[in-house]
């Protein structure tokens, strides 16, 4: 792959913005960041523009990935949703769709938003057959289990083995947990502990049920929470106590979960978890914050090599288009119109119409496309799927987490 540099109005790093910043990319990593001259034969300058780590979606399920959303909660657990799921109409047109398109619709749906990672919670089997036709990163090393209570499903080993593998490997032990209200669900952390799965290698989604104790336990061992905001809202009509987490110095981080339950996106996701918290505690959780939960904060969870713009770090990249003002609120309030160059591991993979010529130099085919009104360029064939997932339910479907045209 060819050396190659980004400039652009702002470069967000771990420390703070650099105006008018350069990041130099060779063999898919990140060999320098800069105000100066970049030291390549090819630069990109992209005017209005702010370069961002690429979003980490933390949390989501993509065979799972269809609309709308089901469910007549509030639920007590997880369960009864999924009791609903089964038997909704929905779900026997989502099962007309082969997994190998369910998979490429939840990928496409996180590429369009700017994610350059995401957290996919399923057994490895599932998601081995993918891996290498999809657009864009899935986090394929960790250690699992479905949940904690007596009902989880039958995903992964033991989890005092799935945990210690994960240790000693310096990988994620993932887990649903605290997804409810029954008496079991609510212990679910101090069963994890006499498990053995509690650590700082544990990544907890939900934890919608966790005390002041739980969450003071979480923090002093250094594990992660996922917060998925807007499936925990639509579920049980409440979420986690995300303010006392961040309070205690827990590394928070933000999911979709899939959208059958959650938010349409990671760019919705975002803005959600913004308006649920100014109601739930009548203060603003700053735009920096948020994007750290989809950047630096999953980076640090998942042990990857991306969710910061720095020297050595994979280019894992996503430019938006700069809105004036704080460029973490242009982040946060962007559209999908507005998510102009993904780049994975050095590889341009979707962006706008005008970038075309970088994909050629890189000599990578691209479909020209019309996503939320804007032209844009990607790689696969999206428009190709779509025709497929149609012939397959018998109609016109919309998804309007991919709202595109032929261009």
């Amino acid at each position: 792959m060819k050396k190659w540099a980004i400039e652009s109005d702002v470069l967000i790093t771990p420390g703070k913005p650099v105006t008018k910043g350069k990041i130099v990319i060779n063999n898919g990593v990140i060999e320098d960041v800069t105000s100066r001259d970049a030291n390549s034969r090819m630069l990109l300058t992209i005017k209005d523009g702010i370069i961002s780590p690429g979003l980490i979606n933390s949390h989501d399920h993509l065979m799972g990935s269809y609309y709308p959303k089901v469910g007549n909660g509030p639920y007590e657990n997880w369960l009864p949703w999924d009791n609903d799921l089964k038997s909704a109409p929905v779900y026997e047109e989502r099962q007309q769709i082969a997994n190998r398109d369910l998979y490429l619709i939840g990928s496409y749906r996180n590429l369009l938003s700017g994610v350059t990672s995401v957290q996919d919670h399923i057994p490895h089997f599932v998601q081995e057959p993918y891996l290498d036709i999809l657009p864009i990163k899935l986090i394929s090393d960790f250690a699992i289990a479905h949940s904690i209570a007596s009902f989880a499903l039958n995903w992964g080993g033991d989890i005092q083995e799935e945990y210690a593998y994960a240790a000693a490997n310096s990988l994620p032990f993932i887990t649903h947990i605290a997804e409810g209200f029954d008496d079991e669900t609510r212990s679910d952390l101090q069963t994890l502990k006499s498990k053995k799965g509690f650590g700082p290698n544990s990544v907890l989604v939900h934890g919608i049920a966790f005390s002041e104790q739980d969450i003071s336990e979480i923090a002093s061992v250094g594990a992660s929470v996922v917060w998925c905001a807007d499936s925990n809202m639509f579920m049980f009509n409440k979420t986690a106590n995300v303010r006392e987490m961040l309070a205690a110095g827990v590394n928070v981080c933000i999911g979709t979960d899939s959208p059958m339950s959650g938010g349409l996106n990671i760019l919705h996701e975002m803005r959600y978890c913004k308006k649920v918290y100014n109601e739930l505690y009548q203060e603003e959780l700053p735009c920096r914050q948020i994007v750290k939960m989809v950047t630096e904060n999953p980076g640090k969870a998942f042990f990857l090599d991306s969710g910061r713009i720095e020297k050595g770090m994979l280019a894992d990249i996503t430019v938006f288009r700069n809105q004036g003002g704080d460029p973490y609120e242009s982040i946060v309030n962007a559209s999908l119109a507005d998510v102009r160059l993904v780049v994975i591991e050095g590889m341009p993979v979707y962006g706008d119409a005008e970038f075309a010529e970088v994909f050629a130099q890189q000599d990578i085919e691209v479909q020209h496309v019309v996503v939320d009104g804007s032209e844009k360029v990607v790689i696969g064939n999206l428009t190709g799927l779509l025709d497929r997932v149609n012939r397959a339910v018998g109609f016109n479907k919309k998804f309007p987490f991919l709202p595109v045209a032929e261009a």
